[in-house]
């Protein structure tokens, strides 16, 4: 399949999203019901019913979520260190924004356009674990640059364990995992029915990124946002591509899980830095600019994996 017929498609759903914001017909209101719908049913739906249907040998990659967080880590440990001399207010968003993949959104269009729908088994457990280890890593990388323990910030964690805990996207894939180990398939017409909200997630997860595209934030902070946005989308992947070859992983299997891992920066790092004291603006700048930028760097990293 042509890069152009992969990578277009998705581009142009989130650009009608964007148009239908300016005209608003999307409005903020709409727009936060559609991200909802796709974050607690469509998306759960879709992620629960690949890992049922995925034997868990092949869904379950040890080897490559050791790497990936690896990868996170030394990114995040990288980023912090770089940026020592940023007030504390921007020095967690930049590290976040480095690292934090839009998986769901960005990531799962993109492979399941590229690859097929056999390969989201496999990417569903990656995003289940990532989701955990980017929100405990986010609550670190956020609070530590304010240097305080009080109360407040200790119960930031609580919260956090709490909202992972109840997070959709890792009780989808926890019970399809299940489900898969206990070789529990699916009846028909259950199967039918989640096949069916399934497939609403990836076209309503790009509408909605467009809709949230808001040039005028990128251009205060658009040097920093360029910096990270290249760090997250040509760095951290090309880490990652790294670390697999050297673990003997090859093939689709690399492909998959660097392609979802170069996805933009998801806009949830905006939420965290919003309610944690982080910068706001240059969360919200890193987001669109990366978005922006990945139509460019994804179309790279398809190429380089037909051609390189």
């Amino acid at each position: 399949m042509a890069i152009v017929d992969i990578v277009l498609p998705v581009f142009l759903v989130i650009g009608l999203g964007y148009v239908l914001r300016v005209v608003r017909f999307v409005t903020d209101e709409v727009n936060a019901a559609l991200s909802k719908l796709v974050f607690y049913v469509a998306a759960p739906a879709l992620l629960f019913r690949s890992t049922t249907l995925t034997p868990l040998g092949r869904s379950l990659n040890l080897h490559a979520l050791l790497v990936i967080a690896g990868a996170t880590l030394l990114v995040a440990l990288l980023v912090y260190v770089a940026t020592a001399r940023c007030v504390a207010s921007r020095r967690g968003v930049l590290t976040q924004g480095a690292h934090r993949s839009n998986m769901v959104f960005m990531g799962l269009p993109v492979v399941a356009y590229a690859y097929g729908e056999s390969v989201l088994g496999p990417v569903a457990v990656q995003v289940g674990f990532m989701v955990v280890f980017y929100n405990f890593l986010a609550v670190l990388v956020l609070l530590l640059p304010h240097q305080q323990t009080s109360a407040r910030d200790a119960a930031v964690w609580g919260r956090t364990a709490r909202s992972v805990a109840r997070n959709p996207l890792i009780i989808g894939c926890g019970a399809g995992i299940c489900c898969s180990a206990l070789g529990v398939g699916l009846p028909v017409s259950l199967d039918r029915a989640l096949d069916l909200v399934g497939r609403t997630a990836l076209p309503l997860a790009l509408v909605s990124v467009g809709a949230g595209i808001d040039f005028g934030t990128l251009r205060a902070d658009i040097r920093a946002a360029s910096v990270i946005a290249g760090i997250k989308l040509i760095g951290y992947p090309a880490l990652i591509y790294l670390g697999l070859l050297a673990c003997g992983q090859s093939g689709v299997d690399v492909e998959v899980f660097v392609l979802v891992m170069a996805s933009p920066t998801a806009v949830v790092s905006y939420i965290m830095a919003r309610e944690m004291r982080g910068d706001e603006q240059l969360a919200g700048a890193i987001v669109i600019g990366s978005t922006v930028a990945s139509l460019v760097t994804m179309s790279g990293w398809l190429v380089f994996f037909r051609f390189g």
